[in-house]
């Protein structure tokens, strides 16, 4: 998610700012917030080795713990019934408060047509993931058995981009995107776990999203006015998790509730806003958490292994410092 992706507060807030601005909250107010394929993030294994692939001599192979093998063209994808659907994607690897995170609006077929005809074995545990780019990963069968597992081809109404995993790339509700291959070329069904890249590097073999939040706007150090209203905004996601709640501290006071409005479905993130007055001049810490409907509550500062080293995801507490001058 670049900065760029939403208004940014760089200005000093004046009285004029009692009506509040018709283009600043359109971020929150109005409609989620989707990121254009440009500016998703790119995370990868390798980046000298993006491929650049030919539709008509791709094909998916699906094969392995099954009865009946099957091998899919650029064609076959195409025809299958599809579906479009809001999800966002966020990297394992996201510091506390980063820009790798994303939402789109994908566009695809739904896993389970495929699954239903391979006649999968009962000694199959795990799906194995192999793309274009040499990158491997797997999951456990309850993953990729799940309802809302799609097979991607498109992205915000357009073809997916070759940085972004054209011709095909899966998409499983809950997971990190390292788990979701780009390139997808083969899916083998086996009777063991399987350690791909990053997990062979010390992150997790899990890979589940964990609750966060971050705040978008203002920007970290941006000067707002003593006594002018500042409305702080930004985003919270759990997928699978519906976010139900969003506080906003100010210099570890108490939690104040913030505005949320929810995306069509659990698996985008949730858009959240509040307003604050300053009241003195100098540096104060904004700080931002969320709860989901399990009931979890973010609550660890951002540090050690809750913080931006963490390689199982981070539900650290996400906090900016604002600084506030005399108009």
């Amino acid at each position: 998610l670049s900065p760029t992706d939403v208004p940014q507060a760089t200005k000093v807030f004046t009285a004029a700012d009692a009506v509040p601005d018709p283009t600043y909250g359109s971020v929150t107010y109005n409609s989620i917030l989707t990121t254009s394929a440009e500016k998703l993030y790119d995370t990868q294994y390798d980046y000298n080795k993006t491929p650049t692939i030919d539709a008509a001599n791709w094909s998916l192979r699906i094969d392995g713990l099954v009865d009946n093998p099957l091998t899919l063209h650029y064609q076959d994808v195409k025809e299958m019934p599809a579906y479009e659907e809001m999800r966002t994607i966020e990297c394992i690897g996201n510091p506390v408060g980063g820009g790798l995170i994303g939402n789109v609006v994908w566009r695809g077929f739904h896993m389970e047509d495929v699954l239903s005809k391979l006649g999968i074995k009962k000694e199959a545990t795990h799906a194995k993931f192999e793309a274009a780019d040499g990158y491997s990963t797997s999951v456990e069968l309850k993953w990729i058995m799940q309802p809302n597992v799609m097979m991607a081809y498109q992205m915000n109404g357009a073809p997916l981009t070759t940085t972004h995993g054209f011709p095909l790339r899966i998409m499983m509700p809950g997971l990190y995107g390292q788990k979701m291959p780009r390139w997808i070329q083969h899916i083998e069904f086996i009777a063991q776990d399987y350690i791909g890249f990053w997990e062979g590097n010390g992150y997790s073999n899990i890979a589940t999203v964990k609750t966060n939040s971050l705040i978008q706007s203002p920007p970290d150090n941006a000067k707002v006015g003593v006594g002018r209203r500042v409305e702080i905004e930004g985003v919270a996601y759990g997928s699978p998790r519906k976010i139900t709640k969003v506080e906003v501290r100010i210099d570890g006071g108490d939690w104040m509730p913030a505005q949320i409005v929810n995306g069509p479905n659990n698996l985008t993130w949730t858009q959240w806003w509040a307003e604050w007055v300053p009241t003195t001049t100098g540096s104060h810490q904004v700080a931002v958490r969320a709860t989901d409907e399990s009931g979890f509550v973010q609550s660890h500062d951002n540090s050690g292994i809750f913080g931006s080293d963490s390689r199982d995801g981070t539900d650290a507490i996400h906090a900016i410092n604002l600084q506030a001058i005399t108009i």
